[in-house]
């Protein structure tokens, strides 16, 4: 249980605080629910990451490159996107926009893989 010191009355508040600690307090319970919802999508980013590793065979680092590169030129969350990959690891259904994307950017891993290793692009 957590305790809001803005649910408390006057009389129960402690002697000398005012209105700026009361914002204060405010402040730190929104940082701390930020916190709490970054903390969840890192773990939904992560999955994410790796349906792109084991889809493209590339490395965490890349992985991650390409599902940024997915939220930005769909113009989507990063966090939807990675909401949206973890399910289509398991029902196969991805929204064409991100379908698409997710597409080109995997040619595009390809293509770079094939470079490093001096082949020529097919």
């Amino acid at each position: 249980m957590t305790f809001d010191v803005s649910q408390q009355t006057a009389a129960q508040k402690p002697a000398g605080t005012d209105s700026g600690a009361d914002a204060r307090v405010g402040a730190l319970e929104k940082e701390v629910a930020q916190l709490r919802q970054a903390v969840d999508a890192h773990g939904d980013v992560g999955q994410a990451i790796g349906v792109i590793v084991t889809v493209a065979q590339v490395p965490p680092a890349r992985a991650w490159e390409v599902l940024r590169e997915i939220s930005q030129h769909t113009n989507t969350r990063l966090r939807q996107v990675a909401d949206l990959l973890t399910e289509w690891a398991y029902t196969d259904v991805l929204a064409d926009e991100v379908r698409t994307e997710l597409d080109r950017q995997l040619h595009l891993c390809r293509t770079e893989l094939r470079a490093d290793v001096g082949e020529t692009p097919a």
